[in-house]
């Protein structure tokens, strides 16, 4: 952190009175005036400092909490002569403990990574084209092979289980040290990232400010030939690795007690059902705001190959750390119920939206993936033409509700809480922090739509009046 606070500090730009920052362009060998963008989003300056402190030192807490006190949360003086010094000392000792980087954790994490990058550049798969780029003119291309990818590296771990060359359950042994591993190669292809752009001259939306503008990212699309990054990051690795740690947690329980609990086995299922709604959903990715609208800087970047596998487990981590045990089966009937229904609206939902807008490409006809679920695609579709000539969805779960896939995926997660039960908030977290995420990004979504369609979206909102929920939200 005060690393990047000395690069902040030797790497400041003079602004010229118009509101321009001088960059250099090493491809072309040349300098370019751009223009100055606001830091207006996520808290400005101290915001993007905020998140450099307060996201990893979350994730790291919420793992002392389960790995040595079995999900109690854990606050200062809550021992007796122990004072805030006391606290975090003892928080610090256990990161040195049981999460400082070892080879092996370092192996296990790179080695994933690279497999799955050689995947995505390799692996077969349809193609097809992103939106349209500021220039007004061209759309770049992506190979959809996550469905191909997702059942190879399913094969190759079940094979290396079977000749014992490498049990998934080492990915629990190990979990500490791979998220600091983790933590440090997120820092690094950010890092990357950031001088990619001016070395390429891709930069966009840049504030002249090195913290905030490594923080939001400094380009939308870092490609290196045709691998696209931050494509690569949004659902790859970081999704997958979500997966295989929940796994290697009921694997783990099965080493330890000869049996796998109700609840491990349900979150194993859900998991399983996420990670291929999005493969087998790919093509539904490069509409989205992450890829369309968001800069790949360390908060993309960190929270896709930090966050969402080393959080997201969370529930199950839990399950591995109490003593085991079965719910009443209405109980768990009731939760699948909850999941499941969340899944139908979540994965029709981002098919609908997809198939609307045209992202499937021709040679895509041949490509359904199992569970291919009626209501996927809305015949003679309603929608509402807008001046700037598109269309917004009028039918379906669009017609309903402005983001029912958000609704479904909060469905999801809140399912995958109460599958845990109620004796620790750790669990929940995944689902509070989704929700207010979700809230948010439909908020700043909203705000983008009203400036891009005007008139049109006040009209579209009469007449899809309800956000996340119909008649009460």
């Amino acid at each position: 952190f005060f690393f990047f606070f000395f690069l902040q500090h030797r790497m400041g730009k003079k602004k010229t009175g118009s509101g321009l920052v001088a960059v250099g362009n090493a491809a072309s060998g040349g300098k370019k005036k751009v223009a100055l963008h606001p830091m207006n989003e996520f808290g400005g300056f101290w915001g993007a400092v905020t998140g450099f402190v307060m996201l990893p030192t979350t994730v790291y807490y919420l793992w002392i909490c389960l790995e040595f006190y079995d999900g109690t949360l854990q606050y200062p003086f809550q021992n007796e002569g122990e004072g805030l010094g006391g606290f975090f000392s003892r928080m610090f000792n256990h990161v040195i403990v049981g999460a400082a980087p070892t080879w092996k954790g370092f192996a296990i994490y790179m080695s994933w990574f690279f497999l799955q990058a050689t995947l995505a550049w390799l692996g077969p798969g349809p193609q097809g084209e992103g939106v349209v780029l500021k220039d007004g003119k061209t759309r770049l291309k992506y190979t959809f092979n996550g469905i191909f990818a997702w059942g190879v590296t399913l094969s190759l771990a079940a094979g290396l289980y079977y000749f014992d060359i490498f049990r998934v359950s080492a990915l629990y042994d190990n979990f500490g040290a791979i998220f600091t591993v983790a933590n440090v190669w997120a820092t690094t292809l950010a890092l990357f990232c950031y001088f990619y752009a001016f070395y390429y001259h891709v930069e966009e939306r840049i504030t002249g400010n090195f913290l905030y503008d490594y923080f939001m990212g400094t380009t939308l699309n870092p490609r290196l030939g045709t691998f696209d990054i931050k494509f690569f990051c949004e659902i790859r690795p970081g999704i997958m690795f979500w997966f295989f740690l929940t796994l290697s947690i009921a694997v783990k329980q099965y080493e330890i007690y000869g049996f796998m609990t109700t609840p491990v086995m349900l979150l194993v299922f859900y998991h399983f059902c996420y990670a291929n709604a999005c493969y087998k959903g790919e093509e539904c990715i490069i509409m989205s705001m992450d890829i369309i609208y968001e800069k790949f800087g360390w908060m993309l970047c960190w929270a896709d190959l930090v966050w969402v596998p080393f959080t997201y487990c969370m529930p199950a981590y839990y399950l591995i750390k109490v003593a085991p045990f079965n719910p009443a089966p209405s109980w768990s009937v009731f939760v699948l119920v909850l999941h499941l229904a969340g899944y139908y609206i979540f994965d029709t939902s981002n098919s609908q939206k997809d198939s609307f807008r045209g992202a499937r490409h021709a040679d895509m006809k041949w490509y359904r993936t199992f569970p291919w679920l009626p209501w996927g695609r809305v015949e003679n579709a309603k929608s509402l033409q807008t001046k700037r000539g598109t269309k917004l969805l009028l039918s379906g779960w669009w017609g309903i509700a402005r983001h029912m896939n958000y609704t479904g995926d909060l469905m999801m997660a809140w399912a995958w809480g109460l599958t845990t039960g109620f004796t620790s908030f750790i669990p929940y977290f995944y689902a509070v922090y989704m929700t207010l995420l979700l809230i948010h990004r439909e908020r700043r979504d909203d705000i983008d739509c009203a400036a891009k369609y005007g008139d049109d979206w006040k009209k579209y909102c009469k007449l899809v009046p309800y956000r996340f929920i119909p008649y009460i939200y």
